[in-house]
């Protein structure tokens, strides 16, 4: 009886892994574009915290379990394949590009939660693969380069749900401690506001071109302007959004706007783990 050789079946195998794949990711990609078509975004509120720290853990879980059965997981071994390497290039730089473009990224679609979890269980068991060389010994640059993207590109994923953004008029001479969420719920803030100046510019056609509000934050005075927010804490940024466009330069008012996002601390720890990461590989060349 005929027999295809070794190499021949070995080809086979590996276009049947390849149909698997591309037919998987093509269902998986189908149902997250018609979730998003009849049901709209994730609810994201529902994993705020602690829950989704609570998911952060089960899913670290669910990959290490995948990692120790990679010898016999097709799963495991689909997802620490060049394969899946190339696709997480790809879909970061459409989801770069798809992020650039807009005011406020968001997370929030199936689509791209999808795609972001794809990437971050990629980098995460390529991450515990890598840990150690050859020899057994730590490869540090490539642990600060592949846990920083992990953080940098985690924090904004599973801190979407702890994300805020609330709005205050804040008037000339009076100071306010009241903000308000987009569904006009009242809340307290820590801090006091006191609008003490404005200014604005206009092209000439007399429109305004720029506009800029003096503001007193927890008895610090600050500028703010469209474009030039203003860090308080690591955590929250103000943002000039409107004024009193009724009386321009004597404006009575501004409308400040506050955004609070608690994991951003993890963005920057991780962009600055992969700029050290960067730096060491500059510095200590190639290495065998």
């Amino acid at each position: 009886m005929l027999s295809l050789p070794q190499n021949c079946n070995y080809v086979l195998g590996e276009r049947k892994i390849i149909i698997y794949e591309l037919l998987v990711i093509s269902i998986l990609a189908i149902a997250s574009f018609v979730i998003q078509h009849l049901a709209g975004d994730i609810p994201v509120e529902l994993f705020s915290f602690p829950l989704n720290i609570l998911t952060i853990a089960l899913w670290l879980v669910i990959l290490g379990w995948l990692y120790r059965s990679r010898q016999r997981s097709q799963y495991a071994q689909s997802l620490l394949s060049m394969r899946a390497t190339i696709l997480s290039l790809a879909l970061m730089v459409v989801l770069g590009v798809l992020f650039g473009i807009q005011h406020s990224p968001q997370t929030t679609s199936w689509p791209a939660a999808a795609a972001l979890l794809f990437i971050l269980s990629h980098l995460v068991l390529v991450t515990l693969r890598g840990l150690r060389d050859s020899r057994g010994k730590l490869r540090t640059r490539f642990i600060l380069n592949h846990l920083g993207l992990i953080l940098a590109l985690g924090a904004g994923f599973w801190g979407a749900a702890d994300r805020e953004e609330l709005r205050a008029i804040v008037e000339r001479d009076v100071a306010t401690n009241v903000a308000y969420t987009h569904n006009h719920n009242k809340s307290i803030l820590d801090y006091e506001m006191t609008m003490t100046d404005f200014s604005i510019e206009y092209f000439e056609t007399g429109t305004p071109s720029s506009f800029e509000a003096k503001v007193i934050v927890d008895g610090e005075e600050v500028s703010l302007r469209v474009n030039h927010p203003y860090n308080r804490t690591l955590s929250e940024t103000l943002y000039l959004m409107s004024y009193d466009a009724e009386h321009s330069n004597e404006a009575r008012y501004c409308i400040v706007e506050i955004v609070r996002e608690p994991w951003r601390w993890l963005t920057v720890a991780g962009i600055v783990m992969l700029i050290v990461g960067a730096v060491l590989m500059f510095v200590q060349g190639k290495r065998g």
